[in-house]
């Protein structure tokens, strides 16, 4: 009896070992920097729709130009430079309207950007403040001769790149950037509310390195959406069984752009085929649902498996290490039963 127990033991510490090779742990780490050395406020204009909010949100009229300003204040001795710039607002993939992109990728339902009449006055690229100074910096607004519906969105930057003197531990030499959004309307009617979603697309892709299922998303409306959730899963065509599925909630989405819901996958090699995205948002008192097929080719998914950061990485010698381990283990366990064979023949023969 007690070399039954032994024998259980050797077969469960066998499998416990083999299967260290099987598994990897990943750790991150986070950096922080402040110390920015400068703010900025929105002077508000005569012009703004709601004044309880800080960021421009302004009427304006067919090619009827007008200057906003924006106060910068430096909140330390040295001279701080910065750079001055204008963007457009997009949707991102983490449900947050990105308003410092410097060249972002603008939905094919845009026209007339707010990059396209909103500008520094005198094309001013740097401002420069120093001990606790004070500076206006200001901005022109030339809207378009053909009138537009709903909002533009974009903002105001300004970028100071940190010298070297302040190099962080791990190398890097951080950047403090302070934004203001900036939004136009003529009609002023709700920004929020009219928004539509449509599903252009879903494909396996790669995000940072790691292997994702992208289901690319469309508002071609000029309004944004807010406090959205959004939710979706991927099965193969035929079979229940869920490969990726994710949710998300306070999604914002920019008008007039396009961002790509992710489903992240898992260190597996994906297995080219067909298969079927099912998604649904709601917002604005909205339900949108989608169900979509979609195929992964066998080189697509070779290139996407190879190009991946995240994999998992078996070296050479463990193959064959773990089958020498696997055999010797089978021996062992052939050998205890052979001998509890034997002395149990020789215990019965005695008696």
């Amino acid at each position: 009896m007690r070399q039954m127990k032994t024998s259980t033991l050797i077969f469960l510490s066998g499998l416990l070992f083999m299967a260290s090779f099987l598994f990897s742990t990943v750790s991150y780490a986070e950096d922080a920097h402040g110390g920015a050395g400068f703010t900025v406020e929105s002077i508000i204009p005569e012009n703004q729709v709601d004044k309880k909010y800080s960021f421009f949100y302004l009427k304006t009229t067919p090619e009827q130009p007008q200057t906003i300003e924006v106060k910068v204040t430096s909140t330390q001795e040295e001279p701080v430079t910065l750079k001055v710039a204008v963007h457009d607002a997009v949707s991102s993939s983490i449900g947050e309207i990105d308003y410092a992109q410097p060249e972002p990728k603008l939905d094919e339902s845009l026209t007339n950007p707010i990059t396209s009449f909103v500008k520094a006055k005198d094309d001013v690229q740097e401002v420069t403040v120093a001990n606790f100074e004070e500076k206006i910096v200001a901005f022109e607004i030339t809207p378009p001769k053909d009138s537009y519906a709903g909002v533009k969105l974009g903002s105001i930057r300004f970028l100071r790149e940190a010298v070297e003197s302040e190099t962080s531990q791990t190398g890097l030499v951080p950047e403090f950037a302070r934004v203001i959004a900036v939004m136009l309307t003529e009609d002023e009617t709700p920004f929020d509310q009219g928004a539509e979603l449509q599903l252009k697309k879903v494909d396996l892709s790669l995000y940072n390195g790691r292997k994702i299922i992208a289901a690319t998303m469309q508002n071609d409306q000029p309004k944004v959406l807010q406090e959205m959730t959004i939710k979706g899963k991927v099965t193969r065509k035929g079979e229940k069984e869920v490969m990726a599925e994710q949710e998300q909630s306070n999604f914002s989405v920019a008008p007039n752009s396009h961002f790509d819901f992710q489903l992240p996958l898992g260190l597996e090699q994906f297995t080219p085929g067909t298969y079927v995205f099912t998604g649904e948002a709601t917002g604005d008192e909205r339900t949108w649902k989608w169900t979509e097929e979609f195929t992964v080719g066998r080189e697509q998914a070779a290139k996407i498996n190879e190009e991946t950061v995240f994999k998992l990485m078996v070296p050479t010698w463990v193959p064959w290490t773990a089958a020498g381990l696997l055999l010797l283990w089978i021996g062992l366990i052939a050998y205890l039963v052979y001998r509890q064979h034997h002395w149990l023949e020789r215990r019965h023969r005695e008696t």
